[in-house]
């Protein structure tokens, strides 16, 4: 606070204090000089002006606070390094929840995220997920299986629980150490929805289901961490009485509060962060000026790190997706294959089998490109991964 009327002198940043009333009545014009009615302002004219020096000083708190305030787009593979750390002891950020309002990028974050940890899978990843939504939403990640609708919730969590049983019988062949162990994702999307206070949506959701699904989600924050699993969840509201999380569990959980959202997590410190109060208040400091400059930022609080506010990046979501479609999983390659990625997951083999196919100088056939994959990867794409490593390579409309 005692910063602020040096921002405001040094940056212009009128639009970021409240200004006194005017006085009830105004003093008399000087004789010959018009006194006309203050016209109404317009206040997204006025911020559009005044706060690009928002981005100023929050450069300023960055160099000040480090540690909790980020303006680079580097944080995301911070996370995700830790989530996919092949050291078991070392991980952490295993489960996520996105907060957010409608189109406030959820979706796309998520898929990022579940895209870089299952980039570094030993094994092809298990990603499968639940939609409440009838009409499906397209996520940036590919699914092992997902379930599209209200009424599949039930027979989500009887697949999902069945996964999870299928990855610890996995582990208990390899140890603690998860060695050749593929990374399981189970993603829920509209937890607060679908939850609604235990009492579930009404007509669409009953209470009993609601109630499974917060068992279900506090099972796999707290249990699956050891199994390579991660919980991804998103929804509207990030407090524990809409969405069903436990308390406890919320600290296993990597929280990103996307822009306004984080007004709740900043209100309620005490489920979500452990920090010095005059750090809250340079968070929230941070939040406002980025509200009022129009920038897409979150309020990100890691399972073993200082919470912090970051810029959300713009992503490169086509690249991400190929890399993602060419990451052997579950439904484009022979699982008897699965074991010999281990040794090969360093190399980038989208980018020798593109090389490969410059080289060539041609459109590859359907059977060469399958056996020159095999060759590389020792793993066998079908039909449908060929057809999409054709498509991704500029050669659309694969001809056998």
């Amino acid at each position: 606070m005692q910063e602020r009327p040096r921002w405001i002198a040094e940056y212009q940043l009128q639009g970021l204090v409240t200004l006194p009333e005017p006085p009830a009545q105004q003093s008399p014009s000087p004789t010959g000089i018009p006194n006309p009615d203050i016209a109404d302002i317009d206040e997204e004219s006025v911020q559009s002006v005044i706060n690009p020096g928002a981005m100023k000083i929050l450069q300023a708190l960055a160099a000040n606070y480090p540690e909790y305030i980020r303006i680079d787009g580097a944080w995301i593979d911070e996370l995700c390094d830790a989530a996919s750390n092949q050291n078991m002891t070392l991980r952490s950020n295993h489960h996520f929840y996105l907060s957010g309002g409608t189109q406030s990028g959820k979706s796309t974050l998520a898929g990022v995220i579940i895209n870089k940890i299952a980039a570094k899978s030993q094994t092809p990843a298990i990603v499968i997920g639940s939609d409440p939504k009838d009409d499906v939403t397209r996520w940036l990640c590919k699914f092992s299986r997902k379930f599209d609708g209200m009424k599949e919730l039930k027979n989500w969590i009887t697949f999902a629980t069945d996964q999870i049983d299928k990855q610890k019988a996995r582990v208990s062949i390899v140890g603690g150490e998860c060695q050749g162990v593929p990374e399981l994702f189970l993603a829920q999307d509209e937890v607060d929805s679908v939850y609604g206070g235990g009492k579930g949506l009404p007509g669409m959701v009953d209470a009993d289901t609601a109630k499974d699904l917060q068992g279900f989600w506090n099972y796999i924050i707290k249990f699956t961490a050891g199994l390579k699993g991660h919980g991804v969840f998103m929804g509207q509201s990030p407090l524990s009485g809409e969405t069903g999380f436990s308390r406890p569990s919320l600290k296993n959980v990597c929280f990103i509060a996307m822009g306004q959202t984080s007004s709740y997590i900043l209100d309620h410190p005490q489920d979500f962060v452990n920090v010095k109060k005059e750090i809250l208040e340079v968070l929230r400091q941070a939040c406002e000026m980025l509200d009022k400059a129009g920038v897409r930022y979150a309020l990100v609080i890691p399972t073993r790190s200082n919470p912090f506010v970051a810029l959300i990046p713009e992503f490169d979501i086509k690249g991400l997706e190929q890399k993602q479609d060419f990451k052997p999983n579950a439904d484009t390659v022979n699982s008897s294959k699965n074991n010999q990625q281990s040794s090969q997951q360093q190399i980038d083999w989208y980018e020798e089998i593109r090389k490969w196919a410059t080289e060539l100088g041609r459109r590859p056939h359907f059977q060469e490109i399958k056996q020159k994959w095999q060759e590389l990867t020792g793993q066998e794409l079908n039909e449908k991964g060929v057809t999409l490593l054709l498509e991704n390579l500029g050669f659309p409309d694969s001809v056998n």
